[in-house]
């Protein structure tokens, strides 16, 4: 998508930044005190972002890359089924060692784990690992060069999908019957474009039609994109416009471009329950944003919403970040000069304010404190929402700990906070999925402790434990396993978030955890 314009230099006399941004000056007029008072409830504004964030994304071009000199490989077909194959010499490890038997030891209320390998050669810088599907008792994901499935119960390979090249983007979630589209990059000489389609059915695995996208100007560029899925259609966001196709047989439904009035344009997708598109907006003087439904047959627009003062009724100058949830709405917003002057609001379903959360005197980081790394607008931990409630973890007050030790729930009608989660020292704290009225939340492993999932009611207070990890999984949990995480059928998920293909040794790509013994 297109990269957003750098921040305004600031001299010795420039203004002052908002006291929750990186610049710790003096307080400014808050958002909410700028919208109309129906609008207005009160605004969750969050805490600075550290700087090693702004490398961590800076590095996003090379995520994934396609660099490694080889041949492209034939086009993706039906699976390929595991198989014996030659070991090759072992490089020493980088990482943790993997264990032989990963369920060593385990005490009876332990839960018990699989971990599955990396079994491509992988280029040597880092390759990003992609979202997780849950098709027919079987996790899959997209790695490097191959689409990878696995058994949920005991993390047995059931198939692989190889591909021309690199994956670049994948979509949160697959269609109700498990198909999904994943873009790779060119196999030819465009190494930097991502700019191919390919069709996956997950449940019979095996691949389907190929597209590659067409490149007329700049407008149209495929250096980064990124794809939603809602109902049969795929949305493929890619700098200034949207085009979308049909998921079960790739034909083009609508285009979407500049509007004629506003002078907004795709800048993100997001999909699931409904299709939404991030616009941004090019004003006179600023640069401005609204959020969007999009009908998935047509390209109708549904609704639009925007930033708007309460006074002089003019679109603020505030783009759109994250979407935390699609239904429920709920999204970051941020200043458009300064990303790190941020808040967090939920919409209808009709597009119209619900709230603007108050975080009081909590702190919160983008994503937890995790960066971006160029990925879309629904690929964001640390908040989660359920039916009334939104939930995010907080900003530590304690410099030593490594990430959010607090989880705080927010009432969605009202945006207020209606309880927060008893610290455990310096433990880490995420929240996973919303579970009826409860949240279920991960408890992050440390060096000497393993990590666990516990449940914390809709009243807040003392979390009980649902899955205790166990030691002999510990320095893997630790150390390699910080990217993508989910919940399903009773089992926890937790993914590498880079790998590296050099002398890099044996390396798990996921961990998993379910029923204790």
């Amino acid at each position: 998508m297109s990269q957003p314009p750098p921040p305004p230099e600031r001299g010795p006399d420039s203004k002052p930044l908002s006291q929750f941004s990186h610049s710790n000056s003096r307080p400014r007029r808050s958002l909410a005190s700028r919208l109309p008072r129906w609008e207005r409830r009160t605004v969750l504004v969050a805490g600075a972002a550290v700087a090693a964030l702004l490398l961590v994304g800076s590095g996003v071009y090379a995520l994934g890359g396609d660099g490694d000199g080889k041949k492209p490989r034939t086009e993706a077909g039906d699976a390929k089924k595991p198989s014996a194959s030659a070991t090759p010499s072992k490089p020493k490890p980088t990482g943790p060692a993997l264990p032989e038997d990963i369920n060593a030891g385990l005490a009876k209320d332990e839960a018990k784990a699989w971990y599955a390998k990396n079994e491509q050669d992988l280029p040597g810088d880092n390759t990003l690992a992609h979202d997780l599907w849950f098709v027919d008792g079987l996790v899959i994901q997209a790695l490097y060069r191959e689409v990878t499935a696995y058994k949920v119960a005991d993390g047995t390979k059931a198939w692989s999908i190889p591909l021309p090249a690199a994956v670049c983007d994948t979509p949160v979630n697959p269609t109700t019957d498990g198909k999904v589209v994943v873009a790779y990059r060119d196999p030819g000489k465009s190494k930097g474009t991502c700019n191919h389609l390919q069709m996956i059915d997950l449940k019979k695995g095996a691949g389907g039609w190929r597209k590659k996208l067409e490149e007329k100007g700049s407008e149209d560029n495929t250096i980064i994109i990124h794809l939603a899925i809602t109902g049969n259609t795929v949305l493929v966001g890619r700098n200034m416009m949207a085009d979308a196709y049909q998921v079960s047989d790739g034909k083009p439904l609508f285009k979407l471009r500049e509007e004629k009035t506003g002078g907004c344009h795709p800048n993100d997708v997001a999909g699931g329950p409904k299709l939404l598109v991030l616009d941004w907006c090019m004003g006179k003087k600023d640069v401005t944003g609204q959020i969007k439904e999009v009908d998935p047959k047509s390209g109708k627009i549904r609704w639009r919403y925007q930033l708007k003062d309460k006074k002089t009724k003019k679109v603020m100058p505030w783009k759109f970040g994250k979407v935390y949830s699609v239904n429920p709405l709920v999204v970051s917003v941020h200043e458009s000069a300064d990303q790190f002057n941020w808040s967090v609001i939920a919409l209808t379903g009709k597009g119209k304010l619900r709230s603007s959360l108050n975080g009081g005197k909590f702190k919160f980081d983008v994503c937890a404190g995790a960066g971006d790394s160029g990925r879309g607008a629904q690929n964001c931990i640390g908040g989660v929402a359920g039916k009334d409630t939104f939930y995010l973890a907080t900003k530590s007050a304690d410099p030593e700990a490594l990430g959010p030790t607090r989880i705080v729930a927010f009432d969605l009608n009202t945006g207020k906070v209606k309880w927060a989660s008893v610290p455990e020292g310096k433990r880490e704290y995420l929240p996973v999925v919303a579970s009826g009225s409860s949240l279920l939340a991960y408890v992050k492993g440390r060096p000497d402790m393993p990590g666990r999932i516990v449940r914390i009611g809709p009243k807040g207070g003392a979390a009980k434990t649902v899955l205790k990890f166990g030691k002999t999984a510990m320095p893997l949990e630790y150390e390699a396993m910080a990217g993508v995480y989910a919940y399903h059928g009773g089992r926890f998920f937790l993914t590498n978030s880079l790998l590296s293909g050099d002398d890099a040794g044996e390396q798990a790509r996921l961990l998993s955890y379910g029923s204790a013994s």
